[in-house]
């Protein structure tokens, strides 16, 4: 899935509109499994000024990126943090490390040749999904446009919660975002 689209998913699922305490954890967990992958992919844009330079990385270096990606996207990492917070009373980081646990979830079944490592540390073990949110081959022409549907019920669920207005702003600028990448990569609509 893409980041954007887990922030706001896990935050219609877990926030609550009489606890907006939540909200920012629940952001923060659902976007930390991505951030190596992130913040590379900016590193990369800033060195050599270009987005795929991430892609064309050497062997050593996409290893070392995805070390840390795998590691963001442990499950037993996240469950790890759910029952430290929950012995120690600590709420913030119970919404975090949940949030982080429903990305990990998300991620598994869409994932068909970028599959993470899940299990770590217990195990190496990669599913590898036959459907996939971005490769064509994979029906992603289909999964995007339901990964869209997601998010634009999800931002009306958040709307309904009295939200700012320029959270609101955001929301809409992530959907109509995600549906003009959606039109562009799969509609055949190119400008």
């Amino acid at each position: 899935m893409i980041t954007t689209t887990h922030a706001i998913l896990n935050t219609a699922l877990l926030g609550r509109k009489n606890h907006p305490e939540r909200n920012w954890p629940l952001v923060l967990g659902s976007i930390f499994p991505d951030l190596p992958m992130l913040l590379y992919a900016l590193v990369m844009f800033l060195s050599q000024g270009r987005w795929d330079a991430a892609n064309r990385a050497g062997l050593n270096e996409y290893h070392f990126r995805q070390l840390w990606v795998d590691w963001g996207h442990s499950i037993p990492l996240a469950l790890a943090g759910i029952l430290l917070c929950l012995l120690f009373k600590y709420n913030w980081g119970l919404y975090f490390f949940s949030a982080m646990g429903l990305h990990d979830l998300e991620d598994l079944p869409v994932h068909s040749e970028s599959a993470h490592r899940h299990f770590l540390p217990f195990s190496n073990w990669r599913f590898f999904s036959p459907i996939s949110y971005v490769d064509p081959r994979y029906h992603a022409a289909i999964v995007a446009p339901l990964e869209w549907l997601i998010v634009l019920v999800c931002i009306g669920i958040l709307w309904r919660r009295g939200i700012s207005s320029w959270v609101q702003a955001l929301l809409l600028f992530i959907g109509v975002f995600q549906g003009l990448w959606l039109l562009f990569e799969y509609g055949g609509i190119r400008w």
